[in-house]
């Protein structure tokens, strides 16, 4: 049982002026603080479920805190620095200004993880205002929302929609905030992901592995209609109807594609044939698997492919300053991608075929000869059987029976069609399949980082049922979600902070 609490506190200090105008919030936060502790009194007595006095203690804390931070704002004064003000301008060569008080205080909202305060400060300017000294002093931000409000909403939205985060903050924290109010944060708050990057230090030698890995794919993000470009977009619009139905082929959405890329190190991974049939194939993974050491990624979607290739190649030469660790590119068959390897990457970079886009078409052509519903069997077989030729560097062996089957069964039609695409597909990137090779180097073979930094990237949060992104609104997304599944969240915001204080008070910073 607690104890009978005092009902006053008496500090026996000396009261500034500028405390002894806070005293009545604190007074006011210390009556909250003895009214939970009778609160508390109670409900052991009345045997009252734990998870209802969490709730209790809680309310009363943020009401507690309220208070407390009314009285900080009493204690920081108005701002008041005298009759006239000066300041520097906003370029180095702009005059000195002198901005007199003006007559009347200025207010200003704040929303706080504790509600809404009320800010009233000194202004100076000429007839409206310019400059609050008292803002800089507390380090506002631009718009009501507190920084730490604004990165607990943050950490809520790269998850999840915008009203969905906003309602999950208003039940922990009693706090509403618009849905246009927190995209517009959004945007404000990935400026400074680009030079936040810029500015990252470099992971120390021993802790990277001796390859580096480089990794790109493609991933769409659904776009409102008026961002689609005008070719994309039908002559004249349909007439609305009722239950209206999508034509053959017609997609639900149009999708503007996301190039998504990552970069680690890792250790090298020896295996034989062997060793990768039973993985994939009969889905033994091993154990001794090495881990990526240091993964980031990163999507582009406003600047595409040579976006992501700028960064990859900033990546490689900050990773790989001495060009000591052989490069790995690991990609699907798409020859944009690869055009972009070759004029950005390494120029002795080894270039690797996902295996699992080569499995993919090998079933593909499996289902042109095997009936899937009977020759379940004997297609696992087959595939297994050219995939150990892949495996063992023989990909003309690969082909020419393919093409050999294709003529001996008599395949036409979409059969014959789907044989010679997997054909073509092999051939085009023969010299990116040279399994043998990348087995007994221990370089890896399969792009799993990269599909699942698709998948967690961008499918996972722009893909949801409903949405249709802004261009600029969707590429801050993918910015502040990258930051954060590159576990730089904290630090990231630390930088926005000091980024966006020196822009809103630098001059402030110069007075005189």
């Amino acid at each position: 049982m607690l104890t009978t609490a005092a009902p006053t506190v008496k500090l026996h200090v000396d009261f500034s002026p500028e405390v002894s105008a806070c005293t009545a919030t604190i007074d006011r936060s210390l009556s909250i603080f003895w009214t939970l502790i009778e609160r508390l009194h109670h409900a052991a007595e009345k045997q009252e479920p734990i998870h209802q006095v969490e709730n209790i203690i809680f309310r009363d804390l943020l009401a507690m805190g309220h208070e407390l931070l009314q009285a900080f704002l009493v204690l920081s004064g108005d701002g008041d620095s005298g009759p006239t003000l000066t300041i520097h301008g906003d370029g180095p060569n702009d005059p000195i200004r002198v901005l007199p008080r003006l007559d009347q205080p200025r207010k200003r909202p704040y929303l706080s993880i504790f509600g809404s305060v009320e800010i009233e400060r000194i202004g100076y300017g000429h007839g409206c205002l310019e400059v609050a000294p008292l803002d800089a002093r507390l380090h506002l931000p631009r718009r009501q929302y507190s920084y730490l409000l604004q990165q607990w909403l943050g950490i809520f939205t790269v998850d999840d929609s915008h009203a969905e985060a906003i309602k999950k903050l208003a039940t922990i924290l009693g706090i509403k905030v618009s849905v246009r109010a927190s995209e517009d944060l959004n945007r404000e708050q990935a400026c400074d992901v680009e030079p936040f990057e810029n500015h990252l230090p470099t992971p120390e030698a021993m802790q990277e592995g001796p390859i580096l890995v480089v990794t790109a794919d493609c991933k769409g993000v659904p776009l409102v209609r008026n961002a689609l470009p005008p070719e994309e977009l039908p002559e004249t619009p349909l007439p609305a109807l009722a239950n209206q139905r999508r034509g053959k082929g017609e997609k639900a959405n149009k999708k503007k594609m996301a190039a998504v890329g990552a970069v680690y190190t890792i250790e090298p991974f020896v295996r034989t044939a062997d060793d990768v049939i039973n993985e994939v194939m009969r889905e033994q993974a091993a154990q001794r698997r090495p881990k990526p050491t240091h993964k980031r990624v990163r999507a582009e979607l406003l600047v595409g492919k040579v976006g992501l290739f700028i960064w990859l190649a900033d990546e490689v030469i900050r990773r790989n300053p001495t060009a000591a660790k052989p490069v790995v590119f690991l990609s699907d068959g798409e020859r944009a991608l690869h055009d972009r390897q070759h004029e950005y990457l390494p120029e002795n970079t080894v270039c690797i075929l996902d295996l699992f886009h080569v499995m993919e078409r090998l079933w593909k052509a499996a289902w042109c000869f095997f009936d899937e519903t009977s020759q379940k069997r004997e297609a696992h077989a087959w595939v297994e059987k050219e995939l150990r030729m892949l495996l063992e560097g023989k990909v003309g062996y690969v082909v020419s029976g393919l093409r050999q089957m294709m003529t001996k069964r008599g395949l036409t039609g979409v059969r014959r069609k789907t044989v010679r695409e997997v054909t073509g597909y092999f051939e085009r990137n023969r010299e990116r399949m040279k399994y043998d090779e990348y087995l007994a180097a221990g370089y890896p073979i399969g792009s799993g980082v990269v599909e699942g930094a698709c998948r967690h990237l961008v499918k996972d949060r722009m893909e949801r049922a409903g949405m249709r992104w802004h261009p600029d609104g969707a590429q801050a997304m993918l910015n502040l979600r990258a930051t954060y599944l590159n576990g730089e969240w904290d630090p990231y915001w630390v930088y926005h902070f000091e980024q966006e204080d020196d822009r809103l008070y630098g001059r402030l910073g110069k007075t005189r």
